[in-house]
């Protein structure tokens, strides 16, 4: 039962920090019209908020805390690995890992 608990809380995570990238330009006021208008955008906005929902719904407030600054802080460690994904890799990843979480967690 906790093995199922850590993995679901991580798949949460990592769909936080796999989608973190597309969704962050959305609160920046330089950013182009073109990106804010792309579905990849809409998409990694939707699975990011959901992640980060369910992070406090299936968890207290401090677990919930720490799945969240986890999936903050997984993208500047994803950067300084040498492989690279498309945007539309990343994506599909994160939102196969919030699937995964949905299933796991109901």
């Amino acid at each position: 039962m906790m093995a199922t608990n850590i993995l679901a809380a991580l798949s949460l995570s990592l769909a936080i920090a796999l989608s973190w990238s597309r969704f962050r330009p959305i609160f920046s006021p330089s950013t182009g019209v073109e990106i804010l208008r792309a579905p990849a955008t809409t998409l990694a906005s939707a699975i990011c908020l959901s992640a980060l929902g369910l992070a406090f719904n299936d968890a207290t407030i401090g677990a919930g805390g720490l799945i969240v600054v986890l999936g903050f802080l997984l993208p500047f460690v994803l950067a300084r690995i040498p492989v690279r994904t498309s945007t539309e890799v990343s994506l599909s990843l994160a939102s196969v890992l919030l699937m995964f979480h949905i299933w796991i967690a109901g």
